[in-house]
């Protein structure tokens, strides 16, 4: 009886210790494997010093994250909080970068007080008011959105094209191309992590919840985070999109066309998406009741290099921890169901 007693508290023991050094070094190596390559300005070739030349304008904040990637400070930008904020400020937005009115309403006395050589912007909100820019400085409009007709649009190849045509027009051609390298080849990598946990074909869709009514946006085969995704070797599920966007609005009522597709959201500020989150019918969605919903910090998904590596990490980490969660939770349920005869 007494040597049963002490086979029991030993296993018991043994199993305690196997799952502690386990899990911790689960966690730990999610982190590492993650982060290996460091922080951003050591994985993408982005140079240290910001030049200040040529001197260009940027009327919207893809357009400064670009510029900044490529080493370029703009001389001035719209929306200066707006780009702290929405876009997460990556990278970091300089000290001495002038303000030129909002993204749909620059201020042209003070674009042309600046004295550029160059204007960006985008057609969304710039085509109305490219003759005008023009005549104050050569001006380049880089697609974001869909045409009506382009069926077929993703923001990942059109981001590309965006990127290099940017570079070519500041001087920064082969800095552009190397760092697309380096992106690709941290998705791979970022994709192997993946495949080595077993999420490879996880069925995925990236939303967050908007104000006005609006409800959970849900992002389209068009956008970012469906190539980012795809790329990371995860399935992404959602195909229904507004005109000329690379999202459509879902009401609590027709969330459930989701489905058992798992849901990554952004952790948006408080308030947003309460009303939905804690009315009853919240719970009766199956990512609700499968526990596969995951919550990230907020995401650009319109950027360039950076942007796309920032979501990338964001996606795997996210998915590794809840995996990691759920491991936790198994082993633990079965060192507490377990009885040694």
């Amino acid at each position: 009886m007494f040597s049963r007693y002490i086979l029991c508290a030993l296993l018991t023991l043994l199993s305690t210790s196997v799952y502690s050094i386990q899990d911790k070094f689960t966690n730990e190596s999610i982190i590492q494997r993650i982060d290996a390559s460091g922080e951003m300005t050591s994985l993408l070739s982005i140079p240290s010093t910001l030049a200040t030349q040529p001197r260009v304008i940027a009327l919207n904040w893809s357009a400064t994250e670009m510029l900044l990637s490529l080493g370029i400070k703009p001389l001035a930008m719209t929306s200066k909080n707006g780009y702290r904020k929405w876009q997460s400020n990556h990278p970091a937005l300089p000290d001495g970068v002038a303000e030129v009115g909002d993204r749909a309403f620059p201020s042209f006395p003070a674009i042309v007080m600046q004295q550029p050589e160059l204007i960006i912007g985008y057609p969304f909100r710039h085509a109305r008011i490219l003759n005008e820019l023009n005549e104050i400085a050569p001006t380049l409009l880089l697609q974001q959105f869909a045409g009506f007709q382009q069926t077929e649009y993703r923001y990942m190849q059109q981001m590309r094209e965006n990127y290099q045509t940017l570079a070519n027009r500041v001087g920064k051609s082969e800095l552009a191309a190397l760092q697309l390298l380096e992106m690709d080849a941290e998705l791979a990598r970022l994709k192997q992590v993946l495949v080595d946990a077993g999420l490879q074909g996880k069925k995925l869709a990236y939303g967050k919840f908007v104000g006005m009514g609006y409800g959970l946006r849900v992002f389209s085969q068009q956008s970012l985070a469906a190539s980012v995704a795809q790329q990371l070797g995860l399935s992404y599920e959602w195909d229904i999109t507004l005109p000329g966007k690379d999202f459509t609005h879902l009401q609590l009522e027709q969330i459930k066309m989701l489905g058992d597709t798992g849901l990554i959201l952004v952790q948006e500020s408080s308030g947003k998406g309460e009303r939905m989150m804690l009315s009853p019918l919240w719970n009766e969605h199956e990512f609700v009741k499968n526990d596969d919903i995951y919550t990230v910090s907020p995401l650009w998904s319109f950027g360039g290099p950076v942007s796309v590596i920032r979501m990338a990490r964001a996606f795997t980490k996210v998915l590794l921890m809840k995996q990691v969660a759920s491991n936790h939770a198994s082993l633990t349920n079965t060192k507490g169901g377990s009885d040694v005869r």
